[in-house]
């Protein structure tokens, strides 16, 4: 995506939502047919980080559980995560990355 900034780059809570989507990606491809109810599954891996002690990563878990089972889709969950503000398009141009129109 052209309007990803390095992690490098970013603020705390843009960084645990791009990780936890790296997480949830590679959940489906290891466990493709226990997305059969999307949000079940999420709520499970939720709990399962959470019993390893990782409660940020389980918290937005939850988040795109609840995302998903209000009908949204774990990368719109993503997308609505991350927050556009003046500075990223500099940061964004700094980077050699233009600005999504």
């Amino acid at each position: 995506m052209s309007d990803r900034l390095p992690l490098t780059e970013v603020g705390g809570d843009e960084l645990l939502a791009r990780v936890t989507y790296q997480i949830i990606l590679g959940d489906y491809r290891d466990h493709p047919d226990e997305y059969e109810i999307p949000y079940i599954r999420l709520i499970v891996l939720a709990e399962e980080w959470s019993l390893a002690g990782i409660e940020p990563i389980a918290t937005d878990l939850r988040l795109a559980a609840i995302w998903v089972g209000n009908g949204g889709t774990v990368a719109t969950w993503l997308r609505a995560r991350v927050v556009f503000h003046a500075g990223r398009a500099t940061k964004l141009a700094h980077t050699g990355r233009a600005r999504r129109r």
